[in-house]
């Protein structure tokens, strides 16, 4: 494998995009990058966990920022040809493919209610255990109103949720997936205000606050929904498991919730310090072509 690298894709229109077809059958409309990521689930979902076509998009996918990771693999596109004495008559022809390799989302606030502990969810709702059938207003996704206090979330503060966290199966062993989940933290680091509301766009009734205080902005809070085999990856990365968010059954996964948060105000604040210490460069290096001004001139007299 050769030197991987990352494209990003940020929020993007995926009107069209049909559900009941892979992936190399959509519109040409429909971004590249999401088109790898859809690939990457068809894998791993399709063919590895059997299931159906319709549960690998949702609602979230429009909205979220995704990442995907691509590996340069050579392939051959012409095999090598001898005769009966071993003679290379055709010699091989080969190219190298950039292929998805791993891929991973980042779902912006607001988010739905959060999952019940016990309960069993198919494509985000709630199954009812009586009759098999989704509960009424059982869904998970976004809204912004308040939801429950566990252990590391207060029931109120925006978050932002990591997941759908995939590396191919012949790309594993790699540090791949550490690869994107760091990709994604320095990424958060560098652009905390990204998801924040904008007055100008949609004006404060819109937002539902009625001053710039009242705004949802994020504090560096991540959310990650992980099956509860690959938890222990998550830890290593220093998420923390939430024990009173329990376990839930996602797609007939048994699912756990673990949290993460960054310290975003010491990182403003040296972003800050550096940009004065550059101010401060730039003003000494002006005043040192000012002075080299004056000496010009006055050799000149």
């Amino acid at each position: 494998m050769g030197t991987p690298f990352i494209s990003f894709l940020e929020p993007s229109k995926l009107d069209g995009y049909d559900k009941t077809k892979p992936h190399d059958q959509q519109g040409s409309h429909i971004p590249r990058v999401f088109v790898d990521v859809m690939e990457l689930r068809e894998g791993l979902w399709s063919k590895e966990q059997r299931q159906s076509f319709e549960n690998q998009i949702d609602a979230d996918d429009a909205r979220s920022c995704h990442w995907v990771v691509y590996a340069s693999v050579n392939e051959t596109v012409e095999p090598e040809v001898r005769d009966e004495d071993g003679n290379v008559m055709r010699p091989r022809k080969s190219c190298t493919r950039n292929t998805p390799a791993g891929a991973i989302r980042l779902v912006p606030f607001p988010h739905g209610p959060l999952p019940k502990a016990g309960g069993r969810y198919d494509n985000g709702q709630l199954i009812d255990e009586k009759d098999g059938k989704p509960s009424e207003a059982s869904s998970t996704g976004s809204t912004a109103s308040m939801d429950r206090p566990t252990t590391f979330y207060d029931g109120r503060e925006p978050y932002v949720k990591l997941g759908r966290l995939i590396v191919a199966k012949e790309f594993r062993g790699f540090g791949l997936s550490g690869l994107l989940v760091h990709t994604v933290l320095s990424w958060l680091k560098a652009k905390p205000a990204f998801f924040d509301p904008s007055i100008t766009e949609l004006g404060f009734e819109q937002i539902g606050a009625s001053n710039e205080t009242e705004m949802a902005k994020w504090g560096g809070l991540i959310c990650v929904h992980a099956a509860e085999n690959a938890a222990g990856s998550w830890k290593k990365w220093l998420f923390d498991l939430d024990p009173e968010m329990g376990k839930w059954w996602d797609n007939g996964v048994p699912t756990v919730a673990l949290f993460k948060r960054l310290q975003l105000k010491d990182d403003r604040e040296e972003e800050e310090r550096e940009k004065e210490q550059g101010k401060g460069k730039k003003k000494e290096e002006e005043e040192e072509e000012k002075g080299k001004g004056k000496m010009k001139e006055k050799v000149g007299d």
